[in-house]
């Protein structure tokens, strides 16, 4: 795990699944879902959750170099299935401190096996 990662140090209920990939971090637990990336984490109770659906992330254009006008476009990688996930409260983790926000929405990419876990442990209805 990189050591940039800010951990949150007291997880709810049993862990069942962590994943690191790259830059960014998924550990779900029976009441939890943790997303982590560098200097910044973010936990959410399952209970709190109040919708997820897919979405698609445009791809952006970005210079590559200064001599060329051209312009490239750039895909995120780590994972296809991105979801919208509506929350009634996200506590934030950061280097400043623990922050607790009220309804937030985040995007984030979940595996198959992440979501299989959700849909076990939340109450929310699967579509």
């Amino acid at each position: 795990m990189s050591s940039d990662f800010i951990r949150v140090k007291a997880l709810e209920g049993e862990l069942k699944l962590s994943q690191v990939k790259s830059r960014f971090g998924c550990s779900i637990t029976t009441k939890e879902l943790v997303f982590q990336k560098p200097h910044q984490s973010y936990q959410i109770q399952l209970s709190d959750i109040i919708s997820m659906k897919p979405h698609h992330l445009e791809a952006r254009d970005i210079a590559f170099a200064v001599h060329t006008p051209r312009q490239e476009p750039v895909i995120a990688t780590f994972e296809k299935n991105y979801y919208l996930i509506s929350a009634e409260k996200v506590t934030i983790y950061n280097r400043n401190g623990v922050f607790e926000k009220g309804q937030t929405q985040v995007i984030a990419p979940l595996s198959q096996k992440i979501l299989e876990h959700i849909a076990c442990y939340s109450n929310l209805t699967v579509f």
